[in-house]
């Protein structure tokens, strides 16, 4: 009898050790709510089933919506003899597109629209000079930039030597004209509030009204303000060596997709490593 009692403590001992030891045998103790598949799914560094990206979406649908205004040369501009668009950022969505293995769609779209037709899935992603700031990456994600650029004024050549500063500018004598909805009327409104200010629906008609008269001058990105004074002797562009403020262009692309957002920056990465964004500023904008 003594032996048995023996043969039971012992049994006891080893079951207490297994126990605080985290191994346990089905046949000392069995749990229903216990499960080697629920303990796996739960452990760290298991990967969860992946959630759908909009990169996956726009690769099976066989194409990609690119939003852009068509009225910020040389970055987009629709060309009203052919009604095809044309540009730095028109050759880079090609470029994205061939990437994706997918045909490119364009949509139009304006300023004061563009960040709404985003989020209302209008289009996958908005290009033509899109100025990189915290104010749009609160509502979407935009990109590493790709251009440096600053805000100068575009006035005509005959003015040269009479605006050298905001203060030159900010003044009622002084016509400006702007476009809507976009960074060139932030700064306006932000530093010109004395100037005599219009707001021009197309921003493809205020630098020939700088070049008649009509307006003193037009404040926008060092790139645009030297398109257009290239293209049109009347007008020069001042202050491109020292803009008034310092900012870079870049893709956006809604907020909250890392798999999509990952993608942009790898494909970016490449066409920098590759020299193609280098080929398009040769092309477009030197």
């Amino acid at each position: 009898m003594f032996m048995n009692w023996k043969r039971v403590l012992l049994a006891g001992i080893i079951s207490l050790s297994l126990v605080g030891t985290g191994y346990v045998g089905h046949d000392l103790l069995s749990t229903s709510n216990v499960s080697a598949e629920s303990a796996s799914a739960n452990a760290p560094g298991h990967q969860k089933k992946a959630l759908a990206s909009q990169l996956d979406e726009i690769i099976k649908r066989g194409y990609i919506r690119v939003g852009m205004t068509g009225d910020y040369k040389p970055f987009t501009y629709l060309n009203p003899e052919t009604n095809e668009y044309e540009g730095y950022d028109v050759d880079a969505a090609k470029e994205l597109g061939k990437d994706l293995g997918v045909e490119v769609r364009f949509v139009e779209t304006t300023w004061p629209d563009m960040m709404k037709d985003l989020q209302a899935d209008k289009f996958d992603i908005a290009v033509g000079g899109v100025t990189r700031n915290t104010a749009r990456q609160k509502t979407a994600y935009v990109s590493q930039g790709y251009v440096t650029f600053g805000k100068v004024p575009l006035i005509r050549a005959e003015d040269k030597d009479k605006y050298f500063t905001i203060e030159d500018i900010n003044k009622p004598t002084v016509r400006v004209g702007v476009n809507p909805g976009g960074t060139n009327e932030l700064f306006v409104r932000q530093y010109l509030s004395n100037a005599n200010v219009t707001v021009v629906q197309n921003n493809l008609d205020i630098p020939h009204l700088v070049a008649d008269g009509t307006y003193d001058v037009m404040i926008t990105d060092t790139v645009e303000a030297m398109t257009y004074a290239k293209a049109d002797q009347r007008l020069y562009a001042a202050l491109t060596d020292k803009p008034f403020t310092k900012s870079e262009k870049g893709y956006m692309i809604p907020r909250g997709d890392f798999i999509y957002a990952s993608y942009l920056e790898m494909w970016m990465d490449e066409m920098k490593l590759q020299g193609k964004f280098d080929d398009l500023y040769r092309k477009w904008i030197e």
